[in-house]
C-alpha cells in the first residue's frame, strides 16, 4: 500500500504531533511561567512545522 520511500513521510506526522502535545501538557502544567500564553499558541504551530521543515530539508542535502 505505502512505498518504502514514502514511509519516511509518514513517519514525521506522529514526531510533530507529539511535539504540539509536549508543549500543550507543559503549558497547562506550568500557566504562571506561561504569563503570556500566547507564545504557547506560537510554539503550538510553529513548533511542529518547524520540525517537518528541518527534516524535510535535510532529506534533500
Amino acid at each position: 500500500m505505502f512505498d518504502k520511500e514514502n514511509l519516511k513521510y509518514f513517519l514525521i506526522w506522529p514526531m510533530s504531533v507529539l511535539l504540539a502535545i509536549f508543549f500543550k501538557y507543559y503549558g497547562f502544567l506550568k500557566p504562571d511561567f506561561l504569563l503570556i500564553n500566547n507564545y504557547l499558541v506560537l510554539l503550538l504551530v510553529c513548533g511542529p512545522a518547524l520540525v517537518v521543515t528541518i527534516i524535510l530539508v535535510f532529506n534533500k542535502i
